[in-house]
């Protein structure tokens, strides 16, 4: 037991005859503002009045306000203003470019510019052709529509034609006598050696 009590009074006489030395980190400069660099959360409050808890059903909860986060917080990545630094070599603009001053380019977009006319003109041509191979198309829908009302107009008179043709055949073939009967009377035939 003698040594037990020894061992902290030799760790606090140590700990005494050393000078201490504190050392604390700098707080770091703050941003200002600073949703110049982070937008914070929005939390909304929700008063709620009494309810019975689904979960269990024999407690009640009194009225009081619930706390929602709505939005987290989040980088703020809009750009800032400009720095006064770098004004020698602003950044590049990138909605614009500047225009090729090569000859060679210069000849090529020109070539580009005929080439492109040249298939509008054609586009153009197309599109006239193909209002014209419309306009036929439905000509010949038409011809076909009437040809194909002749056709079933042409059959329906054929058949027409043809049950005329069979009571014609009917009223022109003469009933002959059933039977050998003479008739009652007999046209006199002509007497031929009679003078």
């Amino acid at each position: 037991m003698k040594y037990l009590a020894f061992i902290p009074l030799v760790l606090v006489a140590s700990c005494a005859s050393h000078p201490q030395l504190v050392v604390r980190p700098s707080s770091p400069p703050a941003v200002e503002p600073v949703e110049a660099v982070r937008y914070g959360e929005v939390v909304r409050a929700y008063h709620i009045g009494r309810y019975v808890d689904p979960n269990h059903p024999e407690a009640m909860h009194e009225q009081h306000p619930v706390y929602r986060i709505e939005v987290s917080a989040r980088w703020n990545l809009h750009p800032g203003p400009l720095n006064t630094a770098n004004l020698l070599n602003p950044p590049p603009d990138a909605a614009f470019a500047p225009p090729p001053t090569n000859d060679f380019l210069v000849a090529e977009m020109n070539r580009q510019r005929e080439a492109t006319a040249s298939v509008m003109l054609e586009a153009a041509k197309l599109a006239q052709s193909y209002g014209e191979l419309q306009a036929v198309v439905g000509e010949m829908k038409n011809v076909a529509r009437n040809s194909a009302l002749l056709s079933v107009r042409l059959a329906t008179n054929e058949q027409r034609v043809v049950e005329f043709s069979k009571e014609l055949q009917k009223l022109s073939a003469a009933p002959s006598p059933t039977t050998n009967d003479v008739p009652a009377f007999a046209p006199e035939s002509p007497d031929i050696s009679k003078p």
